[in-house]
């Protein structure tokens, strides 16, 4: 008989267009993979897109149950607004509005069916900011399975700014990290870094479980060309992301320039990603080129012809794919060292790492050369395979959920 999992996770995950989609997404499959029956409750941001997840469900062999999302930024009457504030108010762990999204009626009835009809022998939350629905499982026996994108309020605090309000929301997600830390049975961070942060905060169980949408891109046979110009690239999904923005700022306004004046016609720019600012549409043309959204076969087409990938990385917390995916690939990578976050990608001998422009500026000198390339790429795509190969994942979860199985 089919081991039975109840995973619930945010906006549901397909098409999975970003790297939390595509983390989410590969999880469910981990687990059909591992002969698991699969029972998915997510949340969705109107009616249109139910039927969308209802479709996904049935082509996996799965029950996908969407729920509306309730506690929308502008949305709601007067009275509504005000109940919500009063109630938060009362209830300060509630004043983290990711978390108070899953405190709605809907969704909590949707987990109490699920609890009765399904009888899961796991329940698994993606995002730690779903703990209102927690007690609904322990009230069960059932022990809780949580897997953390990022140590959300280090992440809130990078991305919207130190202001005196953010650190009055601050705190409540503070809090929140500290009762799901404390909830969970095993706690998945995605960071050896942020892993330390979770035992630190009291959870019980923690293990450090990579983006699972990183083996595919091991599929990729690395290659390493003698392109005139050499492509060098940078890849933020989308640039409404303020971490992405910053670091593309970074790149069009300092490394560039630097990089053309100190070495003209050595390099070809690419830059991917959606949702450019217009303020940053003059420093595309020539020999800096702009691809927009792409399918994922012409995008992976185009990383097979990439020499270098140039990743600065000035903030954000988590495991930021556009850091990995090229490690992943085997493509000779120069970022920030914060990127690295505590994964075992040594300078000089897996990547290298740089903080200024000018060292930016070092690093693609160095790498002009095919030799250096080479070495990069070989020993980059060696240690990926060891720690983010489909196998190695398969193994880690199922050895750390072993015990609750």
């Amino acid at each position: 008989m089919k081991k039975r999992i109840l995973i619930v996770t945010p906006k549901f995950p397909y098409p999975s267009y970003g790297a939390c989609e595509l983390d989410r997404a590969s999880g469910i499959e981990m687990f059909i993979e591992l002969g698991y029956e699969v029972y998915v409750i997510t949340k969705v941001y109107g009616n249109e897109y139910k039927q969308n997840a209802l479709k996904v469900g049935e082509k996996l062999g799965i029950t996908v149950v969407p729920i509306t999302y309730k506690h929308l930024p502008g949305k709601g009457s007067f009275i509504q607004k005000l109940k919500s504030v009063l109630f938060r108010l009362l209830q300060p762990w509630y004043l983290d509005g990711a978390a108070y999204e899953y405190h709605e009626p809907e969704i909590r009835q949707a987990m109490v069916r699920a609890l009765d009809a399904f009888q899961p022998e796991l329940v698994w939350f993606d995002y730690t900011y779903l703990w209102p629905l927690y007690s609904l499982a322990t009230k069960r026996g059932l022990r809780i399975i949580t897997r953390s994108i990022n140590f959300e309020p280090r992440h809130f605090l990078e991305e919207d700014g130190r202001t005196l309000w953010n650190y009055c929301k601050f705190v409540p997600k503070v809090l929140s990290e500290r009762l799901t830390a404390r909830k969970s049975n095993v706690v998945f961070a995605i960071t050896p870094q942020e892993a330390e942060i979770y035992k630190k905060i009291g959870a019980r169980h923690v293990a450090v479980l990579p983006l699972r949408g990183l083996p595919r891109c091991l599929e990729q046979k690395s290659m390493v060309h003698d392109h005139k110009p050499l492509n060098v690239f940078f890849s933020g999904s989308t640039y409404n992301v303020a971490h992405n923005r910053k670091a593309l700022e970074f790149l069009l306004v300092d490394i560039i320039p630097l990089a053309q004046k100190n070495f003209p016609d050595e390099f070809r720019f690419h830059i991917f990603g959606g949702k450019v600012p217009a303020a940053f549409q003059r420093y595309f043309g020539g020999e800096v080129i702009r691809h927009d959204y792409l399918y994922p076969e012409e995008f992976v087409r185009l990383m097979g012809e990439m020499d270098i990938a140039v990743v600065p990385s000035l903030y954000g917390a988590g495991m930021q794919q556009k850091i990995f995916e090229p490690l992943t690939r085997g493509i000779p990578t120069i970022t920030s060292p914060r990127g690295v976050a505590g994964y075992p990608f040594t300078y000089g001998e897996h990547l290298l790492l740089a903080d200024s422009a000018e060292q930016f500026l070092h690093g693609l000198g160095v790498l002009r050369d095919r030799a250096a390339r080479e070495r990069l790429s070989v020993a980059s795509k060696d240690v990926a395979q060891k720690l983010f190969s489909a196998e190695t994942l398969r193994t880690l979860v199922v050895e750390t959920l072993q015990p609750v199985s």
